[in-house]
């Protein structure tokens, strides 16, 4: 059960970070998201926008970094078939969240989940932000800062 798990999380997983790389081509995603509204949204100050590079954590279609060149955010943008894909595979869920688009949750199951996935009509954005290795336990944005971030973004869809 828990290899089964483990599966499931990891094909999940590599969906966001291979999934963008065909959707994304010619397609402009930063009218829906700025370095600057996520500073604005988070506190943070020095985000940019960095290249996609799957093979270094950065596979969304629009990708984040702090002021160290440490990534915060992963954006991608999906179809709402790709929202129920999520939602129905094993483990992606750990919880509704309420008021956000027309349906969201946050996973996966873990203790430490870092996604975010929003479906609002036939769109879904997945956020994802990363462990953060200067606080044992924590990501380098929470759940709210998440949230603040996808209320921009669904804004613009």
């Amino acid at each position: 059960m828990k290899r089964a798990l483990s599966l499931a999380l990891l094909a999940a997983v590599i969906f966001v970070y291979a999934a963008p790389g065909v959707l994304a081509q010619g397609t402009p995603y930063d009218k829906y998201l700025t370095a600057a509204d996520i500073e604005k949204a988070t506190g943070l100050t020095g985000v940019k926008l960095v290249p996609r590079e799957p093979r270094k954590g950065a596979g969304g279609h629009l990708n984040f970094a702090n002021a160290k060149g440490d990534l915060v955010l992963l954006a991608s943008f999906l179809s709402a078939a790709d929202f129920n894909s999520y939602k129905n595979a094993p483990g992606m869920v750990k919880s509704q969240v309420q008021g956000l688009g027309d349906e969201a949750f946050i996973g996966p199951a873990s203790d430490l989940p870092y996604m975010l996935v929003v479906r609002k009509g036939d769109k879904c954005l997945a956020l994802s932000t990363f462990a953060d290795s200067q606080k044992p336990g924590a990501n380098r944005l929470t759940m709210d800062q998440l949230k603040a971030v996808a209320k921009v973004v669904i804004g613009r869809m």
